[in-house]
C-alpha cells in the first residue's frame, strides 16, 4: 500500500512562521567586565567555562597557586605584589563569583533555545475483548506539535539573560576589587604591627640601658634605692607592651594569609614593606574624575539597559504563541476504509483578557527605578568619596606634622635630657618624662601612618584607581 503525502501548503505555512517571525538569536560576544585600573596587572580567579573537572576540593598547601619567581619553601619574605597575587588566585570568595559568572552565562545559553517538539500518538476503536488481535483494525494517530516564539522572543529572552551575566560580571568585579582592598589592608596591618614591635623591643632596650645606669648610680651611692625600683617599673611596662605587640603582630599574619584562605601562616616568615613617605594627595576635583570606574556606577548602566530589555520581552509577550501540528492518522479497517491522511492544524491563544498588560506596565515602572538607583547610587558614592578624602588630608596633614616637627622635637628633647642627666643637670622623672614623650609620639606616627595609608586604600577603592596615576 503506497501512500501520498502533498506537504506544499503545509512546508509553506511552516516556513513562513519561522523565517518571518522569529526572532534573530543574540550574537552579543560573552566577554567580563574590563578589569579596573587598581590591581589589573594581577591575573584574578577565572573559573573554567567547560566547568570544574573534579570534585572541588580545598587547596593543599603544595597546591596553592603562587606569583611566578616565588619559591614555596616557607621562610619568604612577603611582598605586597606577592600577597595580592597569592589572595587573587586563592580567595575562595572571589572565586564563588566566577563561578556565578559561568552560571549566568549557562543560563543565557539556555533561555535562547526554542522550545522543544511535543509528540503524541493516540489509538482508537480497540476492542476490550482481544486488544493485542485487534490492533490492526483501530485506529491510529501520530501527530508533532510545535510552538513557534514570534517576535523575536528566543533572542529578546537571551538579551536579557545576557544583561544579567553583564551584572553578575561587574559583582565579579567588585570582589576583585575588595579581594585587592582587604589583602592591602590587611598588608599595611601587619606592616603596622611589625613597626610597633620594632618601637617596643627599642622601648625594652631602652628602659634596660636606664635601668643599668641607675643601677650603677645606686651602687655607687650617688642617687638614692628607691631611684632604680622607679627605674624598674617602665622596664616591666615595656616588656608587657613588647608581649603585646608579639600577639597583635600573630593576628594581624593570620588575618593576611586569612585572604588567600589559609588559617596559617607557614608560607612566608616576614614582610618586605615600611612605611615611606608620606605622598601628596592630588586634588578633589581630579579623584571625583575618577569615579566613573566604580564597578557600582558601571553596574548601574547595566541594570538600566537589562530594566530595557525585560520591557522588551513583556511587549512581545502581550502576543500569543501559535502551535502548528502535522501528524498522520490511519483509519481501521473496521470502519470499512483503510485509509491514512496527512493531519494539520494550528492553535492560537486568543488574547482577550490577558494581554500581559500588569507586567508591561511593571518593566516600565522597574526601568524607571533602575533610573533613580543610578542617581541615588551617584550620590552615595560621590559623599562617601567626599568624606573618605577629606580623612585621607587629615591623616596626611598628621603624619607631615609629626614627621617634621613633633618627632624631632621630642627626639632632640629626649637625647639632651638623657645626656644632662648622665652630667648630674637632670634627676630620673625627668628622663622618664622625656621617655614618655618619646615613645609617645613615635606609638603616635605609626598610627598616623597606619591611618593615612588605610585612608589611601579606601579612596582607591571608591574610584578603582591608584592614587598615583592620578597626579
Amino acid at each position: 500500500m503506497y501512500v501520498r503525502f502533498r506537504l506544499s501548503s503545509v512546508a509553506a505555512l511552516f516556513l513562513t512562521g519561522a523565517l518571518l517571525f522569529v526572532g534573530c538569536r543574540s550574537t552579543r560576544p560573552g566577554t567580563p567586565p574590563e578589569p579596573r585600573p587598581l590591581g589589573d596587572t594581577l591575573a584574578a580567579y577565572d573559573a573554567p567555562r567547560d566547568g570544574p573537572k573534579t570534585q572541588p576540593t580545598r587547596p593543599r598547601h603544595s597546591e596553592l597557586r603562587r606569583p611566578e619567581g616565588w619559591d614555596t619553601a616557607p621562610g619568604d619574605t612577603l611582598t605586597l605584589q606577592e600577597s595580592l597575587a597569592l589572595a587573587l588566585a586563592n580567595n575562595a570568595h572571589l572565586q564563588s563569583f566566577s563561578w556565578e559568572v559561568r552560571a549566568r552565562e549557562a543560563q543565557a545559553l539556555q533561555t535562547g533555545l526554542w522550545p522543544n517538539p511535543t509528540i503524541t500518538g493516540e489509538t482508537e476503536d480497540l476492542s476490550t475483548e482481544g486488544p493485542v488481535d485487534d490492533f490492526v483494525d483501530s485506529e491510529q494517530m501520530v501527530q508533532v506539535s510545535q510552538p513557534i516564539e514570534l517576535w523575536g522572543r528566543p533572542g529578546k529572552r537571551r538579551d536579557m539573560a545576557e544583561q544579567e551575566r553583564d551584572l553578575a560580571g561587574w559583582d565579579y568585579e567588585a570582589a576583585r576589587l575588595d579581594v585587592v582592598t582587604q589583602t592591602t589592608e590587611a598588608f599595611v596591618g601587619l606592616v603596622t604591627a611589625e613597626e610597633r614591635v620594632q618601637l617596643a623591643r627599642q622601648l625594652v632596650r631602652l628602659s634596660e640601658e636606664v635601668f643599668e645606669t641607675v643601677s650603677r648610680q645606686v651602687e655607687t651611692g650617688e642617687v638614692s634605692p628607691v631611684e632604680k625600683e622607679r627605674a624598674r617599673v617602665p622596664l616591666s611596662q615595656a616588656r608587657i607592651r613588647l608581649r603585646r605587640a608579639e600577639e597583635a603582630r600573630k593576628a594581624a599574619r593570620k588575618t593576611l594569609s586569612g585572604q588567600w584562605g589559609r588559617s596559617d601562616t607557614t608560607a612566608f616568615t616576614e614582610v618586605d614593606g615600611t612605611f615611606g613617605a608620606v605622598e601628596p594627595v592630588p586634588p578633589l576635583r581630579s579623584v571625583k574624575s575618577a569615579l566613573d570606574r566604580n564597578p557600582a556606577l558601571a553596574r548601574q548602566e547595566d541594570e538600566i539597559e537589562r530594566a530595557r530589555a525585560v520591557l522588551g520581552l513583556e511587549k512581545s509577550d502581550r502576543f500569543p504563541v501559535p502551535s502548528l501540528t502535522v501528524g498522520w492518522q490511519r483509519f481501521g479497517g473496521r470502519t470499512g476504509s483503510d485509509r491514512t491522511a496527512l493531519k494539520a492544524g494550528m492553535a492560537l491563544p486568543l488574547p482577550i483578557y490577558d494581554r500581559n498588560q500588569g507586567a508591561v506596565q511593571r518593566a516600565r515602572y522597574r526601568l524607571e527605578q533602575a533610573r533613580r538607583q543610578r542617581e541615588a547610587a551617584r550620590v552615595r558614592l560621590d559623599t562617601t568619596l567626599s568624606s573618605a578624602y577629606r580623612s585621607l588630608v587629615s591623616a596626611q596633614n598628621e603624619a607631615q606634622t609629626i614627621a617634621e616637627e613633633t618627632l624631632p622635637a621630642a627626639r632632640s628633647a629626649f637625647t639632651s635630657v638623657r645626656e644632662g642627666y648622665r652630667q648630674g643637670k637632670f634627676d630620673y622623672l625627668e628622663v622618664l618624662d622625656a621617655q614618655r614623650t618619646l615613645f609617645g609620639v613615635r606609638r603616635q606616627q605609626i598610627q598616623a601612618l597606619s591611618r593615612y595609608y588605610r585612608a589611601r586604600i579606601r579612596v582607591e577603592r571608591l574610584i578603582a584607581t591608584p592614587l598615583e596615576s592620578l597626579q
